[in-house]
């Protein structure tokens, strides 16, 4: 690898010590911990368990002491205000959407059965509710934090989201004021209180949307109450007159008006997508009746951030691979794995210059860290030292083996 691009990695490396260093309410041997595992998660070129990370440690832990260190609450969400302070300063929009982790034993908290949208049916396992900020500048996702979903009745699942994001409310606000999930979130139930939070939802309607036109005509004069519906919108097929052109390309033509929701009972902005090729149509919904229709069909668009973030850590990090059993161990696998991409992604990518030309590799990067890793193990038993520029050629040449994107 180009010694400019070994410097980068360095750099990375430096900034993550740094935000770990300033994270409020971590002990120093917590902060210990996560200085020397960060890399180690990132290059595991085997399974994410204790008695890997043990055997590619360098006796730095034992694995008694990596499963001590997982018993205890890791602050993670203090971590990521440490590390993304910086994009307070920037437009972005927060991301919710829960994940199917598949999990076999009997005494595993909060083993049951979850949907997973893979498979498309409910299967037996875990499941966690992922919170991430997305840079819109930059459509990238960001883990804030990763809550396990307990074994619930159906009805008390959205309560269990809604608790979510309700105690992460502040966390959120200094960031953005916009929340984005999928149509499943599309109740009553979950939009009341998050609106209550101070936050405005954005997510799609189902194919049959119950809407109603708001009525601006004259009124009859004396007792009762106004009109305020104009007539049932028919979603099969919108009469053009009353909607705005907002968007329009190659592949779809959006239409956007204020309208009322009769499931919200409240006015909402609507956007309608058709396709142009066949009769497909989507509808989007905003609880900000002064957002723009395109803005709108932007944050939705940005909301598939968070499973390309969910993905990379299932890849790469071991999202899906823990052994623990108990509630706490748990919960810093899930988020460690998550915020390692994030790191990864933040340090390595998204500061580049022209990453508009270079596309995000997650496996190169953890590449180059397994090679790092060799090289050094290989030259410090032999002795090697990187004192000339033959032998500094050399460790470069060898840490750019494998290596998908420069």
């Amino acid at each position: 690898m180009k010694q400019k691009t070994a410097t980068a990695f360095n750099k990375a490396m430096g900034f993550v010590s740094a935000s770990i260093d300033q994270v409020c309410g971590m002990t120093k041997p917590q902060r210990k911990f996560l200085h020397w595992i960060f890399e180690k998660w990132v290059m595991l070129p085997v399974r994410h368990n204790f008695l890997n990370l043990f055997r590619y440690g360098d006796g730095g832990y034992t694995e008694k002491s990596i499963r001590h260190q997982f018993s205890r609450r890791m602050n993670f969400p203090g971590w990521f205000d440490s590390a993304f302070d910086g994009l307070s300063r920037r437009e972005c929009i927060a991301a919710f959407d829960p994940s199917y982790i598949p999990k076999s034993g009997k005494k595993t908290y909060g083993k049951g059965r979850f949907w997973s949208g893979k498979d498309q049916r409910a299967k037996p396992g875990l499941e966690i509710g992922c919170l991430a900020l997305v840079d819109v500048a930059d459509e990238t996702a960001y883990s804030i934090e990763a809550v396990q979903t307990p074994v619930h009745q159906k009805e008390k699942l959205i309560g269990h989201y809604v608790d979510i994001i309700k105690k992460k409310t502040s966390q959120i606000l200094r960031y953005t004021g916009y929340l984005v999930v999928d149509g499943y979130f599309m109740k009553r139930s979950f939009i009341e209180p998050v609106l209550d939070m101070g936050l405005q939802v954005i997510t799609r309607m189902r194919p049959d949307a119950n809407l109603q036109y708001i009525y601006n005509g004259p009124q009859k004069q004396g007792r009762g109450r106004k009109r305020t519906r104009g007539g049932k919108v028919n979603v099969k097929s919108i009469d053009k007159r009353r909607w705005k052109r907002c968007y329009e390309d190659d592949h779809m033509e959006a239409f956007e008006l204020i309208a009322t929701c009769v499931t919200l009972k409240r006015k909402v902005k609507v956007v309608y997508l058709k396709y142009k090729k066949g009769n497909g149509y989507t509808i989007l919904l905003s609880t900000d009746t002064e957002l723009k229709g395109e803005t709108i069909i932007k944050y939705y668009s940005l909301r598939f951030q968070i499973e390309f973030l969910i993905r990379d850590a299932k890849q790469y990090t071991g999202l899906e691979e823990c052994q623990a059993i108990s509630e706490t161990k748990l919960y810093n696998h899930f988020n460690l794995s998550l915020m390692t991409v994030s790191l990864i992604k933040f340090t390595c990518w998204a500061n580049l210059p022209n990453k508009d030309q270079v596309p995000f590799s997650m496996r190169s990067i953890r590449t180059w860290f397994y090679n790092k890793y060799l090289t050094e193990t290989i030259f410090s038993n032999l002795g090697i030292e990187l004192n000339c520029n033959k032998i500094r050629k050399l460790y470069a040449k060898c840490l750019d083996i494998g290596s998908m994107a420069a």
